[in-house]
């Protein structure tokens, strides 16, 4: 494989003379660290194998955007939210907004980055509490992911729901009236929708005015598919949680160079069976 680093190293200048003018603080702190990644700018540590062996490993920068990052972090991630899951059968219910704000949601990331979370999460439970199918108090777990999977910029949040709830004095636990179902969808997406656009009217009020009204009349999409028992979703959010949308396995080639092992690998199967 060809280290995504190497193909930064190569191409990143080039790329920043070009497009600079467009690139965000939060794309350039994210390319600094992946190229500073495992090497003598972070400094490193000693490992000692029973085998007699000594290595010499550079630190990580464990940035969420380096994909040589986040693998032990996203295993912890998932092993805490096993433990929070209920006997209980789970929905996943995705939230996405049209394509025509995307690009100002990509413009100022820190507050509609934080007005998608924050307003799927009270659509959801606005519409459990008073629909007549369930009627209850819920609890989830919400995901924001910014990427499709041909990587372009898709923006949306993702809610890992226990399929039931408590009742308003929180004694009781109310299951739905029809097993398996979800709560509507075009209800939870115009929820949703006109929570957002309250959300950007207080954030944003001059970007707010200058979107057609069409990005308030066109449907919406909140989807919600069963999950059983909820381990499918939390597996599938956990390789998004602390992984790279960009990875090594992604690139082909880079203009003929090699794709064959990193020293770091070819050294570690050089080592005794023991280590692995």
């Amino acid at each position: 494989m060809i280290p995504l680093a190497e193909v930064l190293r190569r191409h990143w200048p080039a790329y920043v003379r070009r497009f600079g003018a467009g690139l965000l603080p939060s794309h350039r702190d994210a390319v600094a660290s992946i190229l500073r990644c495992r090497t003598a700018a972070l400094g490193g540590r000693l490992f000692a194998c029973d085998c007699g062996r000594v290595e010499f490993v550079y630190h990580s920068g464990n940035h969420r955007a380096c994909p040589r990052c986040g693998h032990a972090d996203a295993t912890e991630w998932l092993a805490r939210q096993r433990q929070k899951l209920l006997p209980v059968p789970y929905c996943l219910v995705t939230f996405t907004v049209p394509a025509s704000l995307r690009g100002l949601i990509r413009s100022h990331q820190k507050p509609l980055y934080g007005a998608l979370l924050h307003e799927a999460a009270p659509a959801r439970r606005d519409v459990a509490r008073t629909h007549k199918n369930l009627g209850a108090q819920i609890g989830l777990l919400a995901v924001l992911q910014t990427w499709a999977r041909d990587l372009h910029f898709h923006p949306h949040v993702h809610c890992v729901v226990p399929a039931g709830g408590l009742s308003a004095n929180g004694l009781r636990w109310i299951r739905p009236k029809q097993p398996d179902y979800c709560l509507p969808q075009a209800v939870l997406a115009r929820r949703f929708r006109t929570r957002f656009q309250a959300a950007l009217r207080r954030e944003l009020p001059a970007a707010r005015a200058t979107l057609p009204q069409s990005v308030w009349r066109t449907g919406w999409v909140a989807d919600a598919q069963p999950v059983g028992s909820g381990e499918p979703a939390l597996k599938y959010l956990a390789a998004y949680v602390y992984r790279t949308a960009f990875s090594a396995e992604r690139i082909v080639t880079d203009a003929g160079q090699s794709t064959s092992p990193s020293p770091i690998a070819r050294a570690r199967r050089a080592c005794c069976a023991g280590c692995a």
